[in-house]
């Protein structure tokens, strides 16, 4: 080969990496983008029971719809490093990725506190929403189009190589646990976030399909979400007969054949009041209700990538 064509070799080799570099760079951009329009539209969410929304600030005295703001656009640096790290480390088996995520996460709790004046509105999807994120990078390179579920069980078998320290903190989710055995978000996220995934995203779906305007949409998804996940936060503000309550009664509402979006709106409405008279927060449902609009977007913004529910 002449050097010519060794120049000529090399300049096609570089175009080409950095053509790939730069998709990479968008797509780890877009995924940041939609992870944080997925948090002010969960918090924008109104009227949800005893959660900050653009109505009241629910249960909560620490805390308003303005710092939720400040927090989730304080949190866009790390879902878009978070991704890039898991598409750098794509090699490594999903169940060994956990490790190597840790220490952007500290930084992005460090960053929330900083937002928030020392505030946790978002510890819980730090966490979750990394994770999740993280999937979404280790499939960058996947070669053919997935269903969304593929995210999911991503999750799953990162989550899945998490080992929480020997010294156990004096958490309410370690509390719940020794009591209860209740796993908290670490057990939803080990399984693939289920009520996100069979409850959330099709109650979503659903709903925009049938026209639902967002709020409405929004608060079926959430009230799907209630009524199958075992909530740490509900569950520590009130207790465990407290919360099978508001499951079982959320179950029977969603199984009403003459359920409307304003009859929806309108319970949530009333729960609401009841959930702040008692002080009372879904506080994991919402981070799983986050969740859920990131992947139902995902379907819409990627279609090259994932597969709609109409082609499954």
């Amino acid at each position: 080969m002449t050097r010519q064509n060794r120049i000529r070799t090399k300049r096609v080799v570089l175009a080409r990496r950095t053509g790939l570099q730069a998709a990479q760079m968008e797509y780890c951009d877009q995924i940041a983008k939609l992870a944080v329009r997925a948090l002010l539209y969960e918090v924008c969410i109104a009227p949800k029971p005893g959660l900050v929304d653009r109505f009241n600030n629910g249960a909560h005295r620490d805390m308003d719809l303005f710092m939720f703001l400040d927090s989730a656009c304080a949190l866009s640096s790390y879902f878009r490093e978070i991704t890039a790290q898991a598409m750098r480390l794509r090699r490594i088996p999903a169940e060994r990725l956990l490790p190597y995520l840790r220490k952007p996460g500290i930084r992005a709790e460090k960053e929330m506190f900083l937002a928030t004046g020392g505030v946790n509105t978002h510890k819980g999807i730090v966490y979750s929403m990394g994770i999740f994120c993280a999937a979404c990078g280790l499939l960058f390179f996947q070669l053919r189009r997935v269903p969304v579920e593929r995210i999911f069980s991503l999750c799953a078998k990162i989550a899945r190589g998490d080992h929480p320290p020997k010294e156990k903190a004096d958490t309410n989710g370690e509390r719940l646990y020794r009591q209860y055995q209740i796993q908290g978000v670490r057990g939803e996220a080990a399984n693939g976030f289920p009520s996100a995934r069979l409850h959330g995203l099709p109650a979503l779906r659903k709903a925009e399909a049938m026209g639902w305007s967002t709020d409405a949409a929004g608060v079926y998804a959430l009230f799907h979400i209630m009524a199958h996940l075992e909530d740490t936060n509900l569950i520590s503000r009130s207790d465990l007969q407290t919360q099978e309550q508001v499951r079982e009664q959320l179950t029977a509402l969603l199984q009403s054949p003459a359920l409307t979006p304003e009859l929806v709106l309108n319970e949530s409405s009333r729960m609401d009041q009841e959930f702040i008279n008692k002080y009372m927060s879904p506080g994991g449902a919402a981070d799983m209700l986050s969740i859920v609009f990131l992947a139902h977007w995902l379907e819409q913004e990627f279609p090259d990538r994932f597969l709609s529910t109409s082609e499954l």
